[in-house]
């Protein structure tokens, strides 16, 4: 990942992601390792920390798709808690 560029990659591949997906691995990719709760995802990504849960499943759900396109997988659940970033 490249954030002076906005450009993420899986191996050769380069993954197109909105500013909002950016953030979001950007966030993950600074702690690996850590299990970022969605409060904590919220205050991270978004400017003013206000949107629902869901919103941050739908973004999540995009960025694994998205990498699993190119052939990665990038985020993990870890249930009950919240997401981190999946270490091959």
């Amino acid at each position: 990942m490249d954030e002076e560029r906005w450009k993420a990659w899986w191996g050769e591949r380069e993954v197109v992601l909105t500013v909002t997906e950016f953030h979001l691995l950007a966030a993950l990719l600074r702690v690996p390792g850590k299990v970022f709760t969605r409060d904590e995802v919220m205050t991270r990504v978004y400017d003013d920390g206000v949107v629902s849960d869901r919103t941050i499943d739908s973004h999540v759900r995009r960025v694994r798709q998205k990498f699993a396109v190119a052939g990665g997988e990038v985020i993990e659940t870890v249930h009950g808690l919240g997401y981190r970033l999946a270490i091959p």
